[in-house]
């Protein structure tokens, strides 16, 4: 069942629910959903409400060029999936592997363990089968570009799919509503972890109701599935003595990862057709093509996990030709923020007067108006979304988005402020910034795509190579919060162990990509809930025993 904030259930000292989970995202609602039915009962506790919201509660700082705190990350039943653009995109095996050229690395648990969760995890996000190949899920279907098949260093077969996009809040509301053992309660906000005295336990967690009311709830098992920043977040300020719950190797809130991008250089292809658009597999999904590298380039050259999509061009230049990305530059301020950062970030080049981009508008009235039906049928109303808007460049070339892995770093990080917010909780501080190594990683990626397509003889990759490197360090950061109380074989190197159990507090589990020991390059709500189903499994386990 689901209750709204102020009702008595939680408040009831002689309830004490067998799991608790805290926070109603992608990670707290498959894991409610994979415990539905289990014979124990599971309470559910979100923050928000049924309507999503961008939270008062995340203000906070943060060194640029990183995003406001309050960016990519919402309040409410269904968490950032209310927002999300719906990629789903797997690992790959050289994630879970300890590379010595990259710091940090190696997960304690392998790529197999988690990859059997990655098909249920694939139905959760409603993205089709767990096959990431054009050539499976594209029979027939030609090259990227024409005449470039890939070779021993880039992999151009691989693809990422696309949700509907799926609101968790949305899609998983009447399952937990009419379960028999998970209840789900609204409106409550967690703002402490209370440890048992001389135990390593939680013995309870307190909230506060929108009304301003204090709750106390019990359970034998706690589980935070919030988000990266808000998993540190709540562990620091709980812990009396001030280190923080599970940081006995001093790793919680560091090693913060975001994927990090931009769009930079251009290929122009020799021959045509290009796989630009988006396509729909053989199961109805929509995707798009990548280029990536082997691992065993990877490992050769250093690499970073990166990938490669063509681009469309920036809207802020009018040289486009194009009326409707002309119109959407024209309204960019009705646009999300962190869209609109994203906007301003693939500019590469002068804004065009506005006078150049009415005149785009104005010359092609019927584009428009062609794309006005296209966003209405195939976005507004649709079950599953075109994703977004992809206009090629009139001059037959495409620029190139990269999106990188970031090495694990323990001087990103997430620190607590001497300010708090409304309730008493200490505001965020977030320390990000892309390395040298990293920067020089994505460097060697563009300079060996740009041998693969000039060695093949279908496109050329221009880009300035005084500049580029340059401008790589300069990219930023995606929402995607990782790796703040990483996974690890040992409390000296991280915040929780294999099973995503905190070092020293057996019963405080955490589902989040807050446990990421690395990044890839892939978005990470697919593994999210790959992790939490496993999590699930686990706690069956533990309690069916």
């Amino acid at each position: 069942m689901i209750l709204e904030s102020g009702n008595d259930h939680a408040a009831d000292p002689s309830r004490k629910a067998r799991v608790c989970i805290i926070g109603a995202g992608a990670a707290g609602i498959s894991l409610a959903c994979e415990l539905d039915g289990c014979g124990f009962d599971v309470l559910l506790v979100e923050a928000g409400g049924l309507a999503n919201r961008v939270g008062d509660f995340y203000e906070g700082s943060a060194t640029s060029p990183h995003p406001d705190p309050r960016q990519f990350r919402r309040v409410g039943f269904g968490g950032t999936t209310t927002v999300w653009g719906g990629r789903c995109v797997p690992f790959d095996p050289i994630d879970f592997e300890r590379r010595e050229y990259v710091a940090n690395t190696g997960w304690p648990i392998t790529y197999e363990e988690v990859a059997r969760f990655y098909s249920g995890a694939m139905e959760y996000c409603d993205a089709g089968r767990f096959d990431f190949l054009a050539k499976t899920s594209l029979p027939g279907a030609g090259a990227i570009i024409r005449g470039f098949e890939g070779d021993e260093v880039v992999d151009a077969d691989h693809i990422e799919r696309y949700s509907l996009p799926t609101d968790f809040g949305r899609r998983y509301r009447h399952r937990l509503h009419k379960s028999s053992n998970v209840t789900v309660m609204l409106g409550m906000r967690c703002l402490k972890l209370n440890r048992a005295s001389g135990e390593d336990l939680i013995e309870s967690a307190e909230f506060v109701d929108q009304g301003g009311r204090l709750r106390t709830v019990r359970a034998a098992v706690f589980v935070l599935a919030t988000g990266g920043i808000e998993v540190p977040r709540l562990l620091l300020a709980s812990d009396l003595a001030g280190s923080g719950f599970g940081n006995l190797g001093d790793c919680l809130g560091r090693f913060y990862m975001c994927h990090f991008e931009n769009t930079l250089g251009r290929i122009v292809p020799h021959k045509k057709p290009v796989a630009f658009r988006f396509e729909r597999t053989s199961d109805g999904v929509y995707c798009r093509r990548q280029m990536r590298f082997t691992p065993t380039a990877q490992r050769a050259h250093h690499l970073r996990n990166t990938v490669f999509r063509l681009h469309f061009p920036s809207y802020a230049d009018a040289s486009h030709g194009s009326s409707v990305m002309s119109a959407i530059y024209l309204a960019k301020s009705t646009l999300l923020p962190e869209y609109r950062t994203i906007l301003q970030q693939q500019t590469q080049v002068p804004s065009s007067p506005r006078l150049r981009h009415i005149g785009n508008v104005l010359r092609d009235l019927p584009g428009l108006t062609r794309f006005a039906g296209e966003w209405l049928f195939r976005i507004r109303l649709a079950k599953r979304k075109l994703p977004y808007t992809l206009v090629p460049n009139a001059d037959g070339s495409f620029p190139l988005e990269f999106n990188s892995e970031q090495t694990p770093d323990p001087s990103n990080r997430i620190t607590l402020r001497e300010d708090r917010d409304r309730h008493g909780l200490p505001r965020v501080h977030i320390a990000w910034h892309v390395g040298d190594q990293d920067a020089q990683a994505v460097l060697r990626a563009f300079k060996l795509l740009r041998e693969s397509l000039q060695h093949s003889g279908a496109a050329q990759l221009l880009f300035d190579d005084g500049l580029l490197a340059g401008q790589i360090a300069r990219s930023i950061p995606l929402g995607h919060h990782m790796g703040t109380a990483r996974m690890a074989a040992s409390p000296g190197n991280g915040v929780v162990d294999r099973d995503c159990a905190v070092f020293g507090l057996p019963n405080l589990y955490v589902a989040s990509s807050a446990v990421f020991p690395t990044c890839s390059h892939a978005n990470p709500t697919l593994t999210i809930v790959a992790l939490a189903m496993r999590l699930a499994q686990h706690l069956r386990s533990r309690f069916e025993a």
